[in-house]
């Protein structure tokens, strides 16, 4: 998302993102050829080292770039991106130049730097917090709704209902990239895709037995009100911190995501169908209170990438350049 302006954040973001379904099918045929984890292993380790060495030409960020004074090689970026976007060099080099000149002014002395830094880093400990929380219940749902998905109700195959699941969960991503461009704006449709997928989530086990066709249709829209939460907050946690902290940030929230992951399967095993609907109801209680979490929180919309705290007000000189790109 650092490799966009601030006005295509939005959209870089769901691109990735339904990108990510196109995989979720691709395994589905994998599996369905490979009929053995252990092949399946090997098949996706294989798909998977063919993929990292694209990773050497994927360009540094810009954002990164400037925060860390390397001009030299954030003008080769830019002037990069400019070539890219057939943008002549007046349109933006101007632009970046007094950005530089506006970022060279402000002299601080080295400890000073270190002092602030420590103090900003307490200051977004409480963030830090409640954003792990956010990817901790989105990811304990989505895994949850996922692994009911793949086991198989008699109803669908279960290759056909993870198939169907990976398009309603694209469609979930589309849908919420719509959805942060309008009113709504990031947090308020993280609240809405959350309680949607809340209600799913405390629906489903009293369907399950006696209608197993509509137990899975709820299902899907519950994978896809939870897709569309993912899909949200992995835009919005980054923009709730500058650059310097992001990195951290991101770490924080895909460990603590984890586990959510790794817990869903591990719970809805131990528990079994007798005592699923409890199950459900503390889930769904969760959710309820990470949307009073998400209230807390600041609308980024707008502001994307906000390093005010950083730089002192070149932060908004660099979003109107960035555009320029």
């Amino acid at each position: 998302m650092e490799l966009t302006s601030s006005s295509h954040t939005s959209f870089a973001a769901g691109v990735a993102l339904v990108a990510y379904t196109i995989g979720e099918v691709m395994i589905t045929g994998f599996a369905y050829a490979a009929r053995n984890w252990l092949n399946l292993k090997w098949l996706m380790s294989l798909y998977y080292a063919v993929t990292i060495p694209y990773l050497y030409f994927i360009p540094e960020s810009p954002y990164w770039l400037f925060t860390r004074k390397k001009y030299d090689e954030l003008e080769a970026c830019l002037r990069n991106i400019a070539k890219i976007n057939r943008r002549e060099e007046s349109e933006w080099f101007p632009h970046y130049t007094k950005l530089i000149e506006e970022s060279r002014a402000l002299k601080t002395t080295k400890t000073k730097k270190k002092s602030k830094k420590r103090e900003k880093v307490l200051r977004f400990l409480p963030r830090l917090i409640l954003c792990g929380c956010i990817e901790f219940v989105t990811m304990l749902l989505y895994t949850t709704i996922s692994y009911g998905l793949a086991e198989n109700n008699g109803a669908l195959s279960p290759y056909t209902n993870f198939i169907i699941g990976a398009g309603v969960e694209g469609l979930g991503y589309l849908v919420a990239g719509f959805a942060i461009i309008t009113i709504l704006g990031r947090k308020f449709s993280l609240i809405t895709f959350a309680l949607l997928t809340a209600i799913c989530v405390l629906a489903i086990p009293f369907l399950t037995a006696s209608y197993p066709i509509i137990a899975t249709l709820i299902s899907q829209i519950g994978k896809f009100g939870v897709s569309a939460a993912v899909s949200v907050s992995w835009l919005y946690v980054p923009e709730l911190f500058p650059t310097y902290m992001r990195g951290l940030a991101n770490g924080i929230f895909v460990f603590v995501g984890s586990f959510g992951s790794m817990l869903a399967p591990i719970v809805s095993t131990a528990v079994g169908e007798k005592n699923e609907r409890i199950t459900n109801y503390v889930y769904s209680g969760l959710t309820i209170l990470l949307v009073f979490v998400i209230t807390t929180l600041p609308e980024t919309r707008h502001r994307s990438f906000d390093d005010d705290e950083e730089v002192d007000g070149v932060s908004q000189t660099e979003d109107d350049a960035d555009d320029k790109y």
